[in-house]
């Protein structure tokens, strides 16, 4: 998640696999650069924190999705950060299953959002293949995870 100029690594805020353009939706949105297969984990997009209106911050990866009625991402949500690397698979479908002691705490542990809408990070995956120069989109309503 760098790149190096004059032999230094240089903060880029998105992987080199997306880009910020300007959207045919609204204003701006962000694109692939190269194919990205369905059901890949794309990234992080929020982390929860009371304090901040509607109870997440935003990344640099989140405050660029568009809405649009034909998706081809989707918002999953985990109480501890995904260890994923954009690309990885991930099964939508699968469902919880609680350790014995009844805690959810094995890592890259997931859920879709209508299942658990207090988790602590939000992150995105494709839900068909995403073409280089096609512009990723959810179907969602801001700050309304029901």
């Amino acid at each position: 998640m760098g790149s190096k100029k004059f032999g230094v690594i240089m903060y880029r805020p998105l992987p080199d696999e997306l880009t910020i353009k300007n959207s045919k939706i609204e204003g701006l949105g962000l694109f692939a650069t190269v194919k990205i297969k369905k059901n890949s984990y794309i990234g992080l997009t929020h982390i929860r924190d009371e304090l901040f209106e509607g109870k997440y911050i935003r990344t640099p990866l989140g405050g660029f999705y568009n809405h649009s009625k034909e998706s081809n991402i989707m918002k999953m949500v985990s109480d501890v950060i995904p260890k994923f690397n954009l690309g990885d698979s991930i099964d939508i479908n699968k469902k919880i299953e609680p350790l014995e002691d009844g805690k959810n705490n094995r890592e890259n542990l997931y859920y879709n959002l209508s299942e658990k809408p207090e988790a602590k990070y939000m992150f995105i995956v494709s839900t068909r293949d995403i073409e280089p120069g096609e512009e990723l989109v959810a179907d969602y309503t801001l700050y309304s995870f029901n």
